[in-house]
């Protein structure tokens, strides 16, 4: 395993031999303290080589405990920022306790990491969207394999960790996954931050999963943090996030604790670290 790094240039300022200031651009990587990285190849993913980012507490190496987990989809982008407010959470504020974050990710780029969580994180086919912006779809029980019987494996045993208290966050596509692992497997996790979700894919078939999901269980046992922006799209993104509120609202599931917030001025993408923060701070409380 290795550290997790983020390339970046840094500029390195000296004083030259007559005192001048100057610059030179010398490329370096930016690491990302208690992190490590490793790859998995799936079986259930054909050809599919996930990178795999693990940010452990501060004081982990230190400590004989075990850390609940919170696994994060679009690993690529999220992790990072994951990362910093879980540890600023936990250590500056004392908000959340220590978690472990994994980073579910690609590391193929920001075009390959597009087309790759629509086939991932979708289930059935959106025969308005899906054929027009994305060659692959429809993919959403394949990686669930991946993440039951190829990813926990590996991080229960490598690392202290607490099954009963793991966690999942996802936005967009990853909201829409997030949820749709809620009623389709929702022993996966205890926990679920669903940050705008993409509830308009396959006809709102979400909310159908709901309904049938309803009529043979009474029963949640998690904590469901939803959320969304008030500038993301009404039709896409608000309107079916409030039905699907609505509906789990009605059924009133014995033994889950549903926590749900607007935030007012955010769009689809600003409302992510609103999200992770006030999530974690709901699913991780000391």
């Amino acid at each position: 395993m290795k550290t997790f790094c983020l390339t970046t240039v840094i500029a390195l300022m000296s004083f030259n031999s007559i005192g001048v200031l100057s610059a030179q651009n010398v490329k370096d990587k930016v690491c990302l303290d208690n992190t490590q990285q490793f790859s998995i190849r799936s079986k259930y993913v054909a050809g599919e080589n996930y990178i795999i980012q693990v940010g452990l507490p501060v004081n982990y190496s230190a400590s004989q405990k075990s850390y609940p987990v919170l696994y994060v989809l679009d690993g690529d982008l999220g992790f990072g920022i994951t990362k910093g407010i879980a540890d600023a959470l936990a250590i500056l504020s004392k908000e959340i306790k220590d978690i472990i974050v994994i980073g579910i990710s690609y590391g193929q780029g920001p075009d390959i990491w597009l087309k790759k969580r629509a086939r991932d994180y979708t289930p059935g086919e959106d025969t308005i969207i899906a054929k027009k912006w994305f060659p692959t779809y429809d993919g959403a029980d394949n990686f669930l394999k991946f993440i039951r019987n190829e990813l926990f494996p590996v991080v229960n045993n490598d690392y202290r960790t607490n099954p009963d208290s793991s966690a999942i966050m996802g936005i967009s596509f990853g909201g829409l996954l997030s949820s749709y692992i809620l009623f389709k497997q929702p022993d996966l996790f205890k926990g679920y931050i669903i940050a705008d979700p993409s509830l308009f894919w396959n006809s709102k078939s979400i909310l159908k999963l709901e309904t049938e999901y309803f009529r043979n269980h009474k029963e949640l046992n998690c904590t469901v943090y939803m959320t969304y922006g008030s500038l993301d799209s009404k039709e896409l993104i608000i309107d079916p996030t409030n039905e699907l509120i609505q509906m789990i609202q009605m059924h009133n599931y014995q033994g889950l604790k549903l926590v749900t917030r607007v935030f007012e001025g955010e769009t689809h993408v600003s409302v992510y670290s609103t999200a992770i923060t006030n999530g974690m701070k709901t699913l991780f409380k000391p």
